[in-house]
């Protein structure tokens, strides 16, 4: 990690991180994207460990909402942020493959802790440059 000067607002966020896991329910994979940001505290870290981060957390057998949730938190315990955003999107093979059989639904979770959750407008710059 690299510490810079404190007093900066920047929000960094990595978008379109691709990912595979396997939903521990229905034992069929779900893939997707995830879109990660925080708001550094003193700290920022190279780009590839939030991807590591992603692919860490999905390859057990996992279920979306808990993924979401575990990708948010360890970035936010490990790089002590002010604010962590995490938003999954993923198409799961138990809808499109088998059951009732509808490709192309994608499943949406977000996770969203300190000023993420706590500042709209923290929030809300954060899903705006989501859609760029």
């Amino acid at each position: 990690s690299v510490v810079f000067e404190e007093g900066h607002d920047e929000m960094v966020i990595l978008k379109q991180i691709p990912f595979y896991s396997m939903c521990e329910h229905h034992f069929m994979p779900f893939h997707g994207e995830a879109h990660v940001g925080y708001l550094p505290n003193g700290k920022i870290v190279g780009l590839s460990k939030i991807a590591r981060a992603v692919e860490i957390w999905a390859r057990r057998p996992q279920v979306q909402e808990r993924l979401t949730t575990q990708i948010a938190e360890s970035i936010e315990s490990v790089l002590g942020a002010r604010g962590v955003g995490v938003v999954i999107e993923a198409e799961h093979l138990c809808m499109t493959a088998r059951g009732i059989r509808k490709p192309g639904a994608r499943m949406v979770t977000s996770a969203m802790r300190g000023l993420f959750r706590t500042s709209m407008d923290t929030r809300q710059e954060f899903l705006g440059l989501l859609r760029t």
